[in-house]
């Protein structure tokens, strides 16, 4: 039987007619070339944390986990280029081992560098862009084979589309990021009341380096997150209430939340209020990569959209309005997050500032109804949804919301005429090729 794959969310799964993890640029232009023979299909999985479908395929799947190595580190220039089948986790340990760090991340660290490159993975920090706009140069393997060292002055329009390709273009095996010397982050968390978050919200986005904030519906209950470079040293707590912030609060006793809304729907506006009586305040100093990284241990599924960003507000509210008027039970926080503009053709950034909105449901709870409705309201606000996360749109719904769409459809008709990288997915909200 065909070896099955299934992503992190468990929401996603197939069976590949053959699964091959190369671990050379070599291995992977034959694997490719086997599938050009055999007539396959040819998908790229990382690390498996995409909620949508975007890496399966009934052809043939081609897993990096083999290509993790750092392959060049220019210190003068703060530049490292890795293989692109290494983790997130491992590259952040890579360059805090030679005093480097990207000036942003996200708050997962179980992808690939090249699975959060292709889907656009952001952190938040209004003057930050997302992790495609650090990279200053890749390597593809096209559908034919060829091998493309892409970068500012060598194919510098494959490189231009290529930081969010949302695996269409090819298969990338290196890539070559903008780090900066490491620094330290000074964290504060502390539980703040949403309207005085949204009346306040323009002035802590440019009071901070790095500010989110999650809201608990059925509340009135909100935790903001500040982080600030500092020159002070680390300030760890002790391991017992490292444990107790990071794994016990936000795993095991809000798991145990979730589970119990599970079992009884109608206990989770209760459950709400108990969770936002125990948010506290959290202050500590430490390396960025282990502030900005958080412990994931509950399963769930996620739709995330980028925004205007002077659309956040009105999102939110409209967002707990939906919530109140259809009597949706919602355990999970809604996360709001900032990014600044970028030119990446495909980035849910690109042209406008941006926010970004993301709502989760714990897996094996229906949400159909909730995320079409919250859908619903950010396509009114001219959202474009996170290419790894859940969503409805189809490329027509999609083609206007990005100037640079056609740019985009032009590179991948050079690079994969035959569609050998579609799927489903890519179908979808693409096209067919």
């Amino acid at each position: 039987m065909a070896e099955r794959w299934r992503n992190w969310g468990r929401n996603q799964e197939c069976r590949p007619v053959a699964v091959e993890r190369p671990a050379s640029v070599l291995e992977v232009v034959e694997a490719l070339g086997r599938a050009r023979s055999a007539g396959q299909a040819v998908k790229v999985v990382g690390g498996g944390h995409s909620f949508t479908d975007a890496a399966c395929t009934d052809g043939r799947m081609l897993s990096l986990e083999h290509l993790d190595r750092v392959v060049d580190v220019d210190q003068g220039a703060n530049t490292v280029t890795v293989e692109a089948g290494m983790s997130i986790r491992t590259l952040n340990q890579e360059l805090a081992a030679r005093g480097l760090a990207l000036q942003n991340l996200g708050d997962i660290d179980r992808q690939s560098v090249a699975g959060a490159i292709a889907t656009g993975t952001h952190g938040t920090g209004a003057a930050f862009g997302a992790l495609p706009t650090f990279v200053e140069g890749m390597e593809l393997v096209t559908a034919s084979g060829e091998v493309l060292s892409c970068s500012a002055t060598e194919e510098p329009e494959v490189l231009h589309c290529a930081r969010v390709g949302l695996g269409a273009l090819g298969v990338v095996t290196k890539v070559t990021l903008r780090c900066v010397p490491a620094f330290n982050l000074h964290h504060v968390e502390q539980p703040r009341r949403l309207h005085d978050v949204l009346a306040e919200l323009d002035d802590q986005v440019a009071a901070n380096d790095y500010f989110e904030f999650y809201w608990l519906p059925h509340t009135d209950s909100c935790a903001t997150i500040a982080n600030n470079r500092t020159d002070r040293p680390i300030e760890e707590k002790s391991s017992y209430k490292r444990w107790r912030a990071e794994v016990f609060f936000p795993n095991v006793f809000f798991g145990a939340v979730v589970a119990a809304g599970r079992v009884s729907k109608t206990r989770i506006p209760k459950l709400a209020e108990t969770v936002a009586k125990n948010l506290g305040r959290t202050e500590l100093i430490n390396t960025s990569h282990r502030i900005f990284i958080s412990t994931r241990l509950i399963r769930f599924v996620e739709m995330e959209y980028s925004i205007p960003r002077d659309r956040a507000a009105e999102a939110v509210l409209a967002i707990r309005d939906l919530i109140d008027d259809e009597d949706l039970l919602v355990s999970f926080p809604i996360e709001v997050r900032f990014v600044a503009a970028d030119d990446v053709p495909l980035s849910m950034a690109n042209g406008r500032d941006a926010c970004f909105v993301a709502i989760h449901m714990a897996r094996g709870v229906a949400y159909e109804a909730y995320f079409r409705g919250v859908e619903r309201i950010m396509t009114g606000l001219g959202g474009r949804p996170h290419w790894g996360k859940m969503h409805f749109q189809t490329a027509a719904d999609l083609a206007p919301r990005y100037p640079e769409w056609e740019r985009f459809q032009a590179c991948r008709a050079r690079l994969d005429p035959d569609g050998r990288f579609a799927n489903p997915y890519l179908d979808r909200v693409l096209g067919s090729a």
